[in-house]
């Protein structure tokens, strides 16, 4: 005996679709990306404030960028990872880092931006609240920069075609390793390592060396090239 075929199904039968939420975050007042800037899928811009990207810089996916309270700036070649979060008030920073120093996070001092300055590397998981990061700093998986930190030193500000002011650091190699906290309103001198939670020291080796210095540029340029053979771009969905 022939097994019954299968009945078809109607032509009516409607299909069980989820429809995609749409995200009630704010969206920047006004965000400029410069158009070699590499957005990975599920990155994400949002706040109230302007946020100006730099050329070349790649934003991975999941990383978010919050102009919330201030302004968020990223220079030149900026590297942002997975969960990492980058803005006043883009996550619990000044929380965790107010209490790993003990004491107040001296809320009413005033806080103008955040700054990224050229070929900053921000990793896995890193919070930062920072006023200022300098050139070339790293700032490793799951540290967290609590509000009005200076990494490096100002050196110029860099005007961009459309008027916008973009803040340039020379190359001043600070390093936060991972899950290290560095507490509100904190200056790290050029050439600094935090280590070991808050401990800190001076990188002779990078102050001594400019060629060193310049391979590690040469490599992190390198890393861009990198990223843009392995991530797809989706710069059209914020232009």
């Amino acid at each position: 005996m022939a097994a019954p075929t299968p009945a078809r199904p109607s032509g009516d039968r409607r299909t069980s679709a989820v429809q995609k939420r749409t995200s009630i975050l704010p969206k920047p007042s006004s965000l400029f990306l410069d158009p070699s800037v590499l957005v990975a899928q599920h990155a994400s811009f949002t706040g109230i404030h302007p946020i100006t990207v730099g050329p070349n810089t790649v934003l991975h996916p999941h990383s978010k960028i919050s102009s919330a309270i201030v302004p968020v700036v990223l220079g030149e070649g900026v590297i942002v990872y997975e969960r990492a979060r980058v803005g006043v008030g883009s996550g619990d920073a000044d929380k965790r880092a107010s209490s790993a120093a003990g004491g107040s996070s001296r809320e009413s001092m005033r806080v103008d931006g955040t700054f990224l300055g050229r070929h900053v590397i921000i990793e896995t998981g890193a919070i930062i609240e920072a006023a200022e990061i300098g050139e070339a700093s790293v700032i490793e998986a799951g540290a967290v920069l609590g509000r009005g930190c200076v990494v490096g030193k100002v050196r110029g500000v860099l005007i961009t075609d459309n008027g916008n002011n973009l803040l340039t650091l020379l190359l001043k190699f600070c390093t936060v390793s991972a899950h290290c906290i560095v507490p509100p309103h904190t200056h790290l001198p050029d050439f600094t390592v935090v280590y070991a939670g808050t401990l800190k020291r001076i990188d002779k080796t990078l102050q001594a060396k400019p060629q060193v210095q310049g391979m590690k540029s040469a490599l992190h340029v390198k890393q861009l090239d990198m990223f843009r053979k392995l991530l797809p771009n989706q710069i059209s969905k914020w232009t």
